[in-house]
């Protein structure tokens, strides 16, 4: 009986590689990177006429997505790195992220993307996966970012940053998510 157990273990792993592969094939076609991001943004038409539409749009998504996912991971760093990460300030610490990523997408992004509902849901994706926020909670944020000092003071701080480290590779403290956390917040 366990001489029959290799070969159905080997034919069940093959076909499970098969469909790993068609699954990837079926979501390249697509280009859907990122599920549940919304709907790609429009670029400008000189843009179009030399990247060739949607496989231009696609590159510039995913390089979007991408410098937002590294700069949300050096903020996350160095909030753990200062205690920030602790479940009694998640409660805060996450609608201001919210806000500073916003801000950091809005400085990375074309002028025609900047306060777009793409970049709100890709920002809500990245901040849900990061700190756990949940994605109408994050929205929320967005929406109503005017209403608080507190939120406007992170947002700046994202813009800064972003703009810091598209140079020089490093966000400057000052425009940090922990300083701006802590200095606006009572922890």
């Amino acid at each position: 009986m366990s001489y029959w157990l290799v070969p159905f273990a080997q034919a069940g792993l093959f076909a499970l590689l098969l469909l790993l592969g068609v699954q990837m094939f079926r979501l390249s076609r697509k280009g859907a990177l990122v599920e549940g991001i919304g709907d790609e943004p429009t670029r400008p038409p000189e843009s179009k006429a030399t990247g060739g539409g949607k496989a231009s749009n696609s590159r510039y998504r995913t390089e979007l997505f991408t410098q937002l996912h590294i700069l949300a991971a050096l903020q996350e760093r160095e909030c753990r790195n200062k205690g920030l990460d602790r479940p009694e300030a998640a409660r805060i610490v996450g609608p201001c992220a919210t806000a500073w990523l916003y801000g950091a997408g809005c400085a990375l992004c074309d002028e025609s993307d900047r306060h777009s509902e793409t970049l709100a849901g890709l920002v809500a994706h990245i901040v849900g996966r990061k700190t756990g926020i949940a994605r109408a909670e994050a929205l929320s944020v967005i929406e109503e970012l005017t209403a608080s000092n507190i939120y406007l003071a992170c947002f700046r701080g994202g813009l800064d940053g972003a703009n810091h480290w598209r140079e020089h590779n490093h966000v400057p403290s000052p425009s940090g998510l922990c300083e701006l956390v802590a200095g606006h917040t009572f922890i």
